[in-house]
């Protein structure tokens, strides 16, 4: 069932991008009046579509059992080893494959991003039913979650550069066509930023590249982008020096992605301005590359390295983690303030790579994951806000729950879950990286723990200055005027009910669907077999 449309990889990549491009090509070509009769069937093939991806990858995880593990490649289009005939490359002269797989690391990615694409789909399926290019709005939420499955799936590096490039595209139309009033600084600082840092990660592939031989009819260069190639060569890249330069390449195209600081100001201009469902993919997704290609190339192909700069991904970790918490107790707009805190869990994730503890890693996985299902929920209360009271101000408001209890009571549940409340996912992610952080540098855990109350003192004091009333009154934002306040509809409603149920059931049962198992396998085969490989035995 699950090869029926070939690879599913591959129709998991190339079926949403595809679609997404034809269904904009139709709407473009048709006449006005057709253009208004397409706009809403349109809108209801992309959901098709994307539920239809949901239910490959959820059909891919049921018939592995979870069970992938560090290494374990499945659903190759090609065998291991085939790259080298030839028999699966897209340009043979320079040793471009197409070449996918799936493990561990990137099936909990590949099924969170199916998960939320139909999702932000409902979140947003009201707000964005006027205006001439509505129909182009759900098209290219299809198109973004095709390049994102791209960069998670692709063993090639050239085709995942590629794919990591063009993620960018939809999201730049996204903010630059429905963000806020100035949308085209942040549209444009958000391009630049994240494209100028992938330059950095291009120049450590191309030294990859030309790292990594590879023989074939027709290769004319004698080299290969492939990664399980790297992964599995004995003279990949002998210059300790060069290793250690193309690391610090790879770490600062990463790092802006998360992103950290001190290359993070790109992302609250980005998210105050995004229309809600470019800010959840955003935060739910997108950040989460800068994340997972750090563990795949950077983690993985350099281990050496990673225990040589142990100290800098420590340094940029609490530095992220502090900074994000304390700016987020001055903000005073909703969105920013989310942002920031999305900084300061990005920086927990480092700290949990910088462990070089399994329990570490694990916990750095599941962060990325609890995080992408906690995030979204956040920005769309903070999107439902905006459109129902007409600001993102926290002070302008008083009483929400008297008003809108149903966005109350999901703000409540995110702002809970992302400060890090036992039973919810954000909090497992925590303990497992305090945990690893004892075992590896005793008592300065101190420091990020210390760190995690100013956390939760700012998210508790904007749900205390924005749900419950203020001395008893009730106080709307001015930007009502004479409307009056109503509750979130029933399309937002059960997007954020799906998010925080999520929330909770991983925060209960983190081994729900095998996750963290899985996490946990791929994090201990990773130090076990790379960071820490056993002796050789002559």
């Amino acid at each position: 069932m699950i090869t029926f449309l070939g690879n599913p990889l591959t129709v998991l990549t190339l079926l949403p991008i595809t679609g997404g491009l034809l269904l904009m090509l139709v709407h473009w070509m048709a006449d006005d009046e057709k253009r208004e009769m397409l706009a809403n069937p349109i809108r209801f093939v992309n959901l098709g579509i994307a539920l239809l991806m949901l239910l490959m990858a959820t059909l891919i995880g049921l018939e592995e059992t979870f069970g992938l593990a560090w290494g374990e490649y499945l659903y190759q289009n090609c065998e291991i080893g085939a790259v080298s005939t030839g028999s699966c490359t897209l340009i043979s002269s320079i040793g471009v494959s197409w070449h996918v797989g799936i493990d561990a690391l990137s099936f909990p990615m590949v099924w969170l991003t199916t998960l939320l694409i139909p999702i932000t789909m409902v979140v947003e399926w009201e707000t964005k039913k006027d205006g001439p290019d509505r129909a182009y709005f759900h098209s290219l939420i299809l198109m973004m979650e095709g390049a994102l499955i791209g960069v998670f799936v692709s063993l090639d590096l050239f085709v995942f550069y590629v794919f990591w490039e063009l993620t960018l595209i939809p999201m730049f139309f996204l903010i630059l066509l429905w963000g806020g009033s100035d949308r085209r600084y942040a549209a444009q600082k958000f391009f630049i930023y994240t494209f100028t840092a992938s330059v950095f990660m291009l120049a450590g592939i191309l030294v990859m590249y030309f790292n990594n031989d590879a023989s074939w009819v027709g290769n004319i260069t004698g080299k290969s982008f492939d990664f399980i190639l790297m992964e599995t060569s004995t003279n990949f890249i002998a210059s300790e020096g060069l290793r250690s330069v193309v690391f610090l390449l790879m770490l600062i195209g990463f790092a802006t992605k998360m992103p950290s600081v001190p290359v993070h100001t790109w992302l609250p201009d980005a998210h105050v301005e995004a229309p809600t469902a470019g800010s959840m993919l955003l935060a739910g997704v997108m950040l989460k590359m800068g994340a997972y290609g750090f563990l795949r190339l950077g983690v993985t192909l350099f281990p050496d390295q990673v225990i040589q700069f142990q100290t800098l991904l420590l340094v940029l970790g609490m530095v992220s983690l502090v900074y994000g918490a304390v700016v987020c107790l001055g903000q005073i707009n909703l969105k920013r303030m989310v942002a920031y805190s999305s900084v300061s869990h990005m920086g927990l994730i480092f700290l949990g790579v910088a462990t070089l503890q399994p329990l570490g890693i694990a916990g750095a996985i599941f962060m990325m994951f609890a995080h992408g299902i906690i995030s979204p929920l956040l920005f769309a209360v903070c999107g439902s806000f905006k459109h129902h009271y007409h600001t993102l101000e926290i002070d302008s408001m008083r009483g929400l729950a008297h008003h809108s209890p149903w966005m109350g009571a999901h703000m409540m549940v995110g702002w809970m879950g992302s400060l890090g409340l036992p039973l919810m996912a954000g909090f497992v992610a925590e303990v497992a990286i305090l945990i690893a952080f004892y075992m590896t540098f005793g008592w300065w855990v101190v420091l990020p723990a210390l760190t995690l109350i100013i956390t939760a003192a700012y998210y508790l004091w904007s749900m205390q200055r924005t749900i419950f009333e203020g001395g008893g009154d009730v106080q709307l934002p001015p930007t009502m005027r004479d409307e009056e306040p109503r509750d979130i509809t029933w399309h937002e409603n059960t997007g954020m009910l799906i998010l925080g149920a999520l929330a909770v059931i991983y925060g209960i049962y983190p081994d729900f669907f095998g996750m963290f198992e899985m996490m946990s396998n791929w994090a201990s085969l990773l130090v076990e077999n790379v960071i820490y490989p056993p002796e050789v035995n002559p």
